[in-house]
């Protein structure tokens, strides 16, 4: 998922492992809540002490920018999915701890020794939020939207391109036939939303502030601009064989961009959960009330870590040359910025996903700022001033060409970072202007890719990866996710490779090589992987831990009224 450049996540496949990611560094905020108004509070709300059902009550939370799209085959962006993943149910969860496969809408499921069969026994009981039962025939539907580019998910195509055909056995049992092994086949299949087709069954109805499902909150009202409010739905066929989850009774979403504001505001009590970057946990949170009545937490855990990159339009003849681009690398001083706003709470990411992922090569060190070696790169490869005007110059394709560009942006947090480089670049004759813009606009140009560089990040994505969504030359298709026009033959070869590769230790192999060729071609300038996780809480909420082995577990969280 598109995300914003500092962010943080939750992750699934086609929610996560789709590796679509947000914008720049670690300020994408999860679950950021605040303290409901006394006003706001539902009538009737027990003042419990001594149950956790009589503890749950209202939780405002905060989002960097408004969902881009609430339709759960258009959407794109990082807010989107949050607001998805409380209101629609998939066949299967991962076990926060374990990672392993748990049944979710489906009681069970049987996969065939070829790994081509995959059949699910769907639960009877569960009704959409309008009380329509959701049957098998809801399944199949989603799997064909899903699948069908006309209904705009190009972006899902590379997960679901496999799977040939699905059949409704029975009333509860539906099976999908693959036309080749794939190892995300299960993965893609238990992860994807199930949608009520006597909703979206027709193609040309927007729907992208409406978001009917069957999942534990209903989306009760949307305020454009201002607030998304989820209640809990009390009718969820969860509430009896996932009695620890989702008990909070509603949730209210603002959006809230600034980092001063909402620590501020969470200052003021009015925030009950708050994920934080490395500066605002290092810098910006040591006096009361921060560690007193508000708990701050620092986390390692094992789930999936995005990063946040500026990415070069490849279909410009300006980053079409490698060196340009490793030139380009060295002009960075992220060793700098990470001292000076992460307090080296960061690493400085070497390649096309985290570095401590079983399938990163660890042999690929970061490109670290040595503007020396930039000018030889750009020397060598015809840039200089010739006309001594302060910005280099070159032939390209018959015309002289300055080194300008624009950088897109939608997110001021991150303008500090590219304000420093901005500078640097100036230094060696290269002359970058910041634009920022609204965070819908910006996705729009970055969709139609109208643009020359953009401050970007991805959000995790799976602990067992695909890179195809990403760096696949067929994801550059239109609604694709390669939004830079990335393309080198033997990456493809070396990903389809790797798709079709069942056995884990082989396929990390493969996709080892294919995080060197992709460093090494510097399409992006990546940035930072954060291996630490900081939040902040009220003393309100609570926990039975501070994380699980592969999520923050909020899912599983209470308020007490204490």
């Amino acid at each position: 998922m598109i995300s914003d450049i500092f962010s943080s996540k939750r992750l699934s496949l086609l929610r996560g492992y789709l590796f679509t990611y947000f914008l720049i560094f670690l300020m994408v905020f999860l679950f950021a809540c605040t303290k409901a108004d006394k006003t706001s509070v539902p009538d009737g709300e027990s003042n419990s002490k001594n149950t956790r059902s009589g503890r749950q009550s209202t939780l405002f939370g905060n989002f960097n920018a408004e969902p881009e799209n609430l339709h759960p085959i258009r959407s794109t962006d990082y807010y989107s999915k949050q607001i998805q993943e409380l209101v629609l149910d998939t066949l299967l969860v991962h076990n926060p701890d374990t990672y392993e496969w748990e049944p979710h809408l489906a009681e069970k499921w049987e996969v065939s020794e070829d790994h081509k069969i995959f059949t699910f026994t769907v639960r009877s009981n569960v009704k959409w939020h309008d009380g329509r039962p959701l049957t098998v025939k809801d399944v199949a539907f989603s799997f064909k939207a899903y699948k069908d580019p006309s209904f705009g998910g190009a972006h899902f195509l590379p997960y679901l391109e496999n799977i040939e055909s699905v059949k409704i056995l029975d009333e509860n049992r539906v099976q999908f036939k693959a036309n080749k092994k794939y190892f995300g086949n299960l993965t893609v299949l238990g992860t994807l939303f199930i949608i009520p087709e006597h909703v979206y069954k027709d193609k040309e109805k927007k729907l992208s502030r409406v978001l009917p499902g069957s999942g534990p909150y209903v989306l009760g009202k949307y305020e454009k601009g201002k607030k998304i409010v989820l209640e809990q739905n009390k009718n969820w066929w969860g509430r009896t064989v996932k009695s620890n989850t989702h008990l909070i009774k509603r949730v209210v979403f603002r959006f809230i961009s600034d980092e001063n504001d909402q620590l501020i505001r969470m200052a003021a009590g009015d925030f009950d959960f708050l994920r934080m970057g490395p500066e605002a946990y290092m810098k910006k949170t040591n006096k009361a009330p921060w560690g007193e009545s508000i708990i701050k937490k620092e986390i390692r855990n094992k789930e999936p870590a995005g990063y946040g990159y500026i990415g070069w339009n490849l279909k410009k003849p300006l980053f079409q040359d490698k060196k340009t681009r490793k030139a380009l690398n060295y002009l960075m001083n992220r060793t700098l910025m990470n001292k000076k706003f992460r307090y080296d709470k960061s690493l400085l990411a070497t390649g096309p996903w985290y570095q401590w992922s079983d399938y990163a090569d660890s042999f690929v060190s970061p490109i670290l700022f040595d503007p020396k070696k930039a000018g030889a790169l750009l020397s060598e490869v015809g840039w200089e001033d010739t006309d001594k005007n302060g910005t280099l110059d070159k032939m390209i394709k018959g015309q002289k060409k300055e080194f300008k560009f624009t950088l897109i942006f939608p997110s001021k947090d991150v303008e500090k970072y590219l304000t420093i480089y901005q500078q640097d670049l100036k230094k060696s004759g290269i002359d970058m202007s910041l634009r920022f813009m609204d965070w819908s606009a910006f996705l729009k140009l970055v969709h139609e890719k109208k643009f020359e560089a953009v401050a970007l990040g991805w959000s995790g994505g799976s602990v067992d990866l695909d890179p195809k969504q990403i760096w696949h030359s067929e994801s550059s298709r239109k609604g694709g996710s390669n939004y830079i026009s990335y393309s080198n033959p033997e990456v493809d070869k070396l990903i389809d490779k790797g798709r079709e590769e069942m056995d884990r230790n082989k396929r990390i192999k493969i996709f080892k090589k294919v995080y060197r060729l992709i460093a090494e071609d510097y399409p992006y300038l990546f940035l930072f992987n954060t291996p630490v996780q900081f939040y902040a809480f009220s003393k309100k909420v609570k926990m039975e831990k501070d994380t699980y082995n592969y999520e923050l577990g909020v899912q599983y969280w209470w308020l007490s009224n204490e």
